[in-house]
């Protein structure tokens, strides 16, 4: 195992399913206080959005679908990740070996998890659950070494919106953090960055190879489109910290994905007591290649209007 163990479960519902616990014993879900009594899957379905939180993941998203359309991948990592100068990646499905013990690894430490549907507590756990409603939102709190994270995922009026809350406890010499992850379908053709005037740039995915594109330090959304679904999603910025950069960096890998993230504190120190939010929302059109790029427009001035989430 490398230095920088990325502990990833492919074809996941598949294999979700084969860790699954034996025992059918419940938890409150506002006092567990045992992972082990914490579901190992969760799909989630609201309206026309489908997701699943993972356990392995450490109880983040496992891709997205839309109209029963695989709009993200769950062969991936979404929620957030640091990279610490001279340790590695820590963080969502990012374990580090600890030195000097085999088979031991340092990760996220995940604290408290709630879920609600339609705004009503889910009151028992199940190694295994589907949850429909109107609208759902998940809550979960953490810390990676120094930094305290809260962070949360809600679904509600056809919008997905993601949030990630930071607060350094001490100074934290980072090469970077990705607050917020999405790994488009890799089946993805078409792209468009933008900002709040409109858009700024757009392009057309590779076919093969891989490349880690420079971040979009101006962007403020994202949009990707797969002229043989005829769906496109789009993910805008809403909230970021004003005292940090919050770029859009992509990478373009056709055998894998097309990922998004949302870089901060590249090659900085985050101060002790940095206390900043960032907050995504994604929504989803459908389209022809003909018209695409004016649903895509048509859905950020839709999302310019979510309304935020608290962090």
């Amino acid at each position: 195992m490398s230095q920088m163990a990325m502990h990833l479960f492919h074809n996941a519902p598949h294999l979700i399913l084969g860790v699954l616990l034996v025992s059918g014993s419940t938890a409150p879900a506002e006092s567990a206080t045992h992972q082990t009594n914490w579901p190992k899957e969760v799909v989630v379905t609201v309206g026309d959005i489908r997701t699943r939180i993972d356990g392995p993941k450490l109880w983040t998203m496992s891709g997205i679908e839309y109209q029963n359309t695989v709009m993200a991948t769950a062969d991936s990592a979404y929620g957030t990740v640091i990279t610490i100068r001279g340790v590695g990646h820590l963080g969502t499905a990012h374990f580090i070996d600890v030195p000097g013990k085999p088979g031991e690894v340092e990760k996220e430490d995940v604290t408290s998890l709630k879920f609600l549907v339609d705004g009503k507590p889910v009151t028992e756990f199940t190694p295994q659950m589907n949850l429909t409603g109107t609208s759902f939102r998940m809550d979960r709190t953490s810390k990676i070494r120094d930094l305290d994270l809260e962070s949360s995922v809600s679904i509600r009026d056809g919008v997905l919106i993601e949030t990630a809350h930071l607060r350094a406890k001490k100074a934290i010499d980072l090469q970077m953090t990705y607050p917020l992850m999405y790994a488009w379908n890799p089946k993805a053709a078409f792209y468009m960055f933008g900002d709040e005037n409109g858009m700024q740039k757009q392009g057309v995915f590779r076919k093969e190879g891989q490349s880690d594109e420079p971040p979009e330090k101006t962007a403020r959304w994202m949009a990707v489109f797969n002229p043989a679904s005829g769906k496109g999603s789009v993910c805008y910025l809403l909230k970021r910290p004003t005292d940090a950069d919050a770029w859009l960096q992509w990478t373009d890998a056709p055998a894998a994905y097309r990922k998004l993230r949302i870089m901060s504190f590249v090659e900085k120190v985050m101060p002790a007591g940095f206390d900043g939010t960032y907050q995504a929302a994604v929504g989803f059109f459908s389209a022809t290649e003909q018209d695409w790029e004016k649903a895509t427009l048509a859905k950020v001035a839709e999302l310019k209007k979510a309304s935020p989430d608290s962090p």
